[in-house]
């Protein structure tokens, strides 16, 4: 489709000044156009699509294979050039079997088209699931088919010729009709039939086909319908929350169109115009459909899952992996304090059976002096001849000697239970200590964690305003040089 079609110029346009400017925003803006092969237009948006889309991206880009014959080959090396400059697409078009460049084609066949050649572990993020059901009048199922999709195509048909809605679209396409003369088995005769549609499994990525190319029985020709489109920036279906960040436009008529893409940047959140090679910041007269507002062209939308969150930049991943490193050393530390806890548990079950061993000896011992001294009390009280208590004095006094020696030995060991409880008061004393020191480390991530997302929130606060200066240059730079401040025409 022809891509020739001139941007509208104010009056004092100066299309070299406007050419010098766009180079050197060029040198600011990250995202690269696609050089129209003739009336490729059609695959140039398609593909600007597939490459802004974060997880279809990832899954390219990860792809391992050396054959440059498949379509998984050439996209990853179109992405890959895409990243860095200004592309053209001549090498994908042998593989998708584009022989004629300047025939027009329809950009949603090629959408399908790349998805079912892709590797399916890449496109089935787009895949849904539609359920189609056929029950008679008396309730019985006459057919119940199931299928895989790539886009819901929204019928315009029933909307007035000046404006139509895609949530009337939607509910045309769930909507129940009533068939006459179906045959019933379980009947067997014919009989009225109601036709249901159901989304029985929702895609991550939803594509919705406006069908604005129609047959015209009575001009014997297909048409299009040129009617504006009430788009919703948000959508609910099937208890899934969808939200709107591309749209595949048309302009034009069937035979003389041009294809455009606007898509909202998962890094910056701003929306793109990608018009070939041409791109540029969406204005707000070009974002109108993203806005709940009606647009005269948009043809393929686009919605993902609210729940799909954008990748972090460069600079958050790095603090965010750095974060997650210093989890796996909390983690680390609370494993070894739980082992230290064990053995503590088991050092004091251990002393605790030493001492009850030694305090049962001890005790023991205490009862024998007592006995024997009380036996020896006995027996210089009993009033025995002399002789038999001379000869007995001398043994008990060496049976004293003994116990005293034995009682020494018990206070000897008691002294050696109470040091080693000392010690073992000391260990534990440690490991709360180290529980302490560990609990002071989990605070410090929660504040590391604190200060990522402060950074965060001024790194978006900075795009906010790198957007606002591009802005302001692209609309100096189409005033001309007549009104372009002193700075700016020393630029050029």
């Amino acid at each position: 489709m022809n891509s020739q079609l001139s941007h509208p110029k104010k009056k004092g346009y100066n299309e070299d000044i406007v050419e010098r400017f766009r180079r050197k925003l060029d040198l600011i803006f990250e995202y690269k156009g696609l050089v129209n092969q003739g009336a490729t237009c059609y695959l140039n948006s398609v593909l600007q699509v597939l490459f802004m889309t974060k997880s279809f991206r990832e899954a390219v880009e990860s792809h391992s294979g050396k054959n440059p014959k498949t379509v998984d080959f050439q996209l990853k090396s179109l992405f890959k050039t895409l990243k860095t400059k200004e592309t053209n697409i001549k090498d994908i078009l042998p593989t998708l079997s584009i022989v004629n460049v300047h025939e027009q084609r329809d950009a949603a066949e090629y959408l399908e088209k790349l998805l079912s050649m892709v590797n399916p572990d890449w496109s089935k993020m787009f895949k849904g699931q539609f359920r189609h059901t056929t029950r008679c009048s008396k309730g019985h199922e006459v057919s119940d088919v199931t299928g895989p999709f790539w886009t819901l195509p929204l019928s315009l048909a029933h909307s007035s010729d000046k404006s139509c809605s895609v949530m009337e679209g939607l509910e045309e396409l769930f909507k129940s009709s009533i068939v006459s003369e179906m045959y019933c088995d379980q009947c067997e005769e014919r009989t009225h039939a109601t036709i249901a549609g159901e989304m029985v499994e929702p895609p991550e990525i939803l594509t919705l086909l406006l069908k604005r190319f129609e047959f015209d029985y009575r001009r014997r020709s297909y048409v299009k319908k040129d009617c504006s489109v009430d788009v919703p920036h948000t959508l609910q279906i099937k208890d899934c929350d969808y939200e709107l960040y591309a749209v595949v436009d048309h302009v034009g008529s069937l035979r003389g169109g041009h294809y455009t893409a606007t898509i909202r940047s998962y890094e910056d959140h701003n929306w793109y115009v990608f018009d070939d090679t041409y791109v540029r910041l969406a204005s707000q007269q070009s974002t109108s459909h993203v806005d709940n507002e009606r647009s005269q062209s948009p043809y393929l939308l686009m919605y993902q899952k609210a729940c799909i969150s954008d990748q972090p930049r460069k600079e958050e991943i790095e603090r965010i992996m750095e974060l997650k490193c210093m989890e796996e050393d909390w983690k680390n530390i609370e494993e070894k304090l739980k082992i230290i806890k064990e053995q503590c548990k088991r050092m004091n079950e251990k002393l605790m059976e030493i001492i009850n061993m030694e305090s049962k000896s001890i005790s023991v011992q205490q009862e024998r002096v007592h006995v024997e001294s009380k036996t020896c009390e006995d027996s210089s009280r009993s009033g025995e001849k002399a002789s038999h208590h001379a000869n007995c004095c001398p043994m008990t006094t060496e049976k004293k000697k003994g116990l005293k020696e034995n009682i020494r030995e018990i206070e000897k060991s008691r002294r050696e239970i109470e040091k080693y409880k000392r010690r073992f008061e000391v260990h534990r004393n440690g490991i709360g200590q180290y529980g302490r020191q560990s609990e002071e480390y989990r605070k410090g991530i929660q504040k590391n964690r604190r200060a990522i997302e402060e950074c965060r929130k001024g790194i978006h606060e900075c795009k906010r305003k790198l957007v606002k200066c591009k802005r302001v240059i692209e609309h100096m730079a189409e005033l001309g040089p007549d009104r372009l401040p002193v700075g700016m025409k020393e630029m050029t």
